[in-house]
């Protein structure tokens, strides 16, 4: 299915919002007799439901796949945040760039289910302990204002909760925070008395067993009162069970690794009403009208769409079309501006597909800038017999006059210049810097979007049997990959160019000079300015400033300043700048690519940390063995240590045994099986005298049942207030004095959290090093478990390092290198 975001994209916000939402997820292109026999049922059900949480990944796709499909009600999911505090399994990026992969997840995850995808700007910070502890990074009456916008757009006539305010303290504090957010909203919504304000009438919590302590207590627990819904129906037009299509929609988180495989027989949800009007039955639509009489003069319409249905021929779809016209003019006809706003857009996306009729609107580059010319190519193919004519296309403020009949089964095209003068399409919440809670831009009125809308988007106005039908195409690049086949990806305009630093943490040495690497890409036909690299007066730049001069679409050159750290720790932002007489530039490019979403430029405010550091770090070579995805080991190399890494099953003992030290990435228990009999191999290294450091694992999914030499029981204990007091259990201990002297100060400076998933339980072998706990909680010792084993020593620890190290962190680095230097 095609994604179409651009409706009527400069008319009022409001509208485009309705728009933008009726068409997300309708198609140009053919489906089949049965989809399009199910899109016609769904073009008779007038009814809206809202499932509600707060990051990608907590909806439940069984509960909106049915809804959507079964019921066939308009269904979305609102998610708080788009899941930048998460860790990554398929990749090493994290916050802004996993942020975005975890987006186009969920579109594809909608995609599947049926469901529509909306945001807030709330930016996912990372785990909070409770609604108080989150509400202090997010601005929480500005989310309580968007969450009443995407509500009163969407206007959902029910409301489901996945969390509940009643969680506080046993779940993510951002899960009890949505409960928050959507309770106060909803109760807003509701007791508004102004005369025809429309309101939503439910609100519902979709409880599980989860919330009553485990399974066998949820069996046990009086369940009266609760809507009760088996969730596991099949159906016979698409041949799928719902829990087969909620199954498929949930393995489209790839990067938290949710793959999900579909449960057989009968899958029974339970829903709480928890504000709004009563209800006896079963039905959570009870007493909520549905069908076309919920509107004046729906009476007709539902008539004929009945007559559609009860006449659908699945052989010849095309047999339907003029009856749907003679519906499309009812409906236009119709006062509520909402439903027909909706109604027009479906049954618009019905009569196409009953043509079979193939629009596309292609380029032959995927990105362009500002002034350049751009040669669109419009592709329309009718294989049906039915007249279709095409009238005129229109691009941005031009008009083509076409007035050609569209031949069966022969392909029309028409080739059209464009000179580009949009707004960079990057994703919008990135584009400006924001802050630790909340993502800004000054695009108020795509706010809740998931994508930004695409840059340049075809008018179409069509003949079909004589009724005029505009048709929206946004513009695409296609290739043909030699494996993966037609690639297509939505054209993006990007800067003219952009000035990446090549990591996004720089070290120093105190006092050191350093070379800094910018690279400039050229994203139009050429670039020609200066670039400088911004910093504080304590730190020494040289040159000043470096001519540019670059030609061709894509190319890169690099450009090296000489950069001296003060002499004293110090942390800054570097910032390099593009001018010339045009413009001034503070982009930079990241290019994120997966088989499973579609490619995405990330246009971010360009900066570098650098830090000047006071580090000894006491080895020379250390192997790292891949976990989940980090950064750790590119961490480890910028101070200047050789670092190689392997994939746990390549590792042996002759190869382990050169390196000072032998690094496990996080989560590697979790995620590679190979080290269920590969964790041998690290116990002898360790016994003839290596060092070997274990990051966090979780206590879900080990692949083994002992991750240490000696025994050790994870839980689910962590530590999310980066700056919570920290006390040394034994400051005299060898690892907290070399190479480096750590003290107290070493924890300061530390983002997100201090780390997670500690230990609860260890061998008399193992020592714990720290202390230490959130406001008002008791004191945690699994933060850093070191022991003897043999010869060598192991150190367990759950401290975040993985997001410590890649911010530039100073004492977490010199804490880092305590924990594998040779002594």
């Amino acid at each position: 299915m095609k994604l179409n975001l651009d409706i009527f994209f400069n008319r009022l916000a409001l509208l485009l919002f309705f728009l933008f939402v009726s068409f997300t997820f309708s198609t140009l292109k053919a489906q089949s007799s049965a989809e399009i026999y199910k899109q016609i049922k769904k073009l008779n059900f007038l009814g809206t439901v809202l499932y509600f949480a707060a990051h990608p990944d907590d909806e439940n796709t069984r509960v909106i796949s049915y809804f959507s499909n079964h019921l066939l009600a308009r269904t979305a999911y609102l998610s708080l945040t788009r899941g930048d505090g998460g860790q990554n399994l398929i990749g090493p990026e994290l916050r802004e760039g996993l942020g975005l992969i975890r987006t186009q997840e969920l579109i594809t995850a909608r995609k599947i289910d049926g469901g529509l995808q909306f945001f807030t700007m709330a930016n996912d910070f990372g785990y909070s302990k409770n609604p108080e502890e989150t509400f202090d990074f997010w601005e929480k009456d500005k989310i309580l204002n968007q969450t009443i916008d995407r509500i009163n757009e969407f206007k959902p006539d029910i409301i489901i909760n996945r969390f509940n305010v009643a969680s506080s303290g046993r779940t993510h504090g951002h899960h009890t925070a949505s409960a928050v957010i959507s309770n106060l909203a909803f109760k807003k919504l509701y007791e508004n008395t102004a005369a025809g304000n429309w309101k939503p009438k439910r609100l519902f919590f979709n409880t599980s067993w989860y919330f009553y302590g485990g399974r066998e207590s949820f069996n046990r627990a009086d369940k009266t009162g609760l809507i009760s819904i088996d969730m596991g129906v099949y159906d016979p037009l698409t041949g799928k069970s719902n829990s087969e299509i909620a199954a498929l929609s949930r393995s489209q988180h790839k990067s938290q690794g949710f793959g999900s495989s579909p449960a057989l027989g009968s899958r029974t949800e339970y829903l709480s009403l928890v504000q709004g009007q009563p209800i006896i039955g079963n039905d959570p639509f009870e007493g909520i009208n549905t069908s076309w009489t919920r509107v004046r003069g729906g009476k007709n319409i539902e008539k004929i769409i009945n007559e559609i249905i009860a006449n659908f021929d699945l052989t010849t779809p095309l047999k339907s079309v003029p009856k749907l016209l003679e519906a499309r003019d009812l409906i236009n006809k119709i006062d509520d501006q909402h439903w027909r706003s909706i109604k027009l857009n479906e049954i618009k996306s019905i009569i196409l597909n009953c043509l079979g009729i193939e629009i596309q609107a292609n380029t032959s580059i995927p990105f362009g800038v500002k002034g350049e010319s751009l040669d669109v190519n419009l592709l329309i193919n009718n294989p049906s017999s039915a007249e279709v004519v095409l009238k005129k296309v229109v691009l941005k403020n031009k008009t083509y006059q076409v007035s050609s009949q569209m031949r069966k089964n022969q392909v029309f095209s028409k080739k059209i210049n464009h000179i580009i003068n949009e707004s960079i399409s990057s994703p919008y919440w990135l584009i400006q810097e924001g802050e630790k809670g909340m993502y800004k831009t000054n695009r108020k009125e795509i706010v809740g979007l998931p994508n930004t809308p695409p840059p340049i988007v075809l008018k179409l106005y069509l003949l079909i049997e004589g009724k005029n039908i505009e048709v929206q195409k946004p513009l695409k690049y296609r290739k043909n990959d030699p494996v993966k086949g037609e690639v297509t990806t939505a054209f993006q305009v990007l800067p003219s160019a952009t000035a990446n630093l090549n990591t996004p943490v720089q070290l120093f040495g105190t006092g050191q000079t350093k070379k800094v690497i910018v690279q400039v890409k050229n994203l139009g036909k050429s670039f020609k300015g200066k670039l400088s690299l911004k910093s504080p007066e304590s730190w020494v730049i040289e040159p000043s400033h470096q001519e540019v001069m670059i030609d061709g679409k894509g190319i890169e050159k690099e450009f090296i300043f000489n950069v001296t750290a003060p002499k004293s720790e110090e942390v800054v932002q570097l910032r390099p700048e593009l001018t010339n007489d045009k413009e001034k530039i503070q982009s930079a490019i990241q290019e994120i690519s997966y088989d499973h979403i579609p490619q995405q430029y990330m246009v971010q405010p360009s900066s570098t940390r650098a830090v000047a550091l006071n580090l000894k770090t006491g080895v020379e070579r250390v192997a790292y063995i891949n976990g989940a995805g980090d950064n750790v080991a590119e961490s480890i190399e910028a101070v200047g240590v050789i670092v190689e890494k392997f994939d746990s099953e390549d590792i042996t003992l002759e190869k382990l045994n050169s390196f000072d030290a032998v690094i496990l990435g996080i989560r590697a228990f979790n995620v590679h099986e190979s080290l269920s009999y590969k964790k041998n191999v690290l116990w002898k290294y360790v016994h003839q005298g290596g060092n070997l450091l274990i990051q966090y694992n979780t206590s879900r999914g080990l692949k083994t049942g002992t991750i240490t030499p000696y025994s050790i029981e994870l839980s689910r204990d962590r530590i999310t207030d980066e700056n919570s007091k920290v006390k040394m259990l034994d400051s005299k201990h060898p690892l907290l004095n070399y190479p480096n002297k750590i003290s107290l100060e070493d924890f300061e400076g530390w983002v997100q959290e201090r780390g997670l998933y500690f230990p609860k339980q260890w061998d008399k072998n193992f020592s714990p090093l720290f202390e230490m706990s959130d406001p008002g909680e008791q004191p945690k010792r699994g933060a850093l478990l070191v022991a003897n084993y043999g010869q060598g020593k192991v150190v367990y620890t759950g401290l975040s390092f993985f997001r410590q190290l890649p911010a530039g962190v100073p004492g977490a680095y010199r804490l880092f290198f305590n924990l594998i230097a040779n002594k």
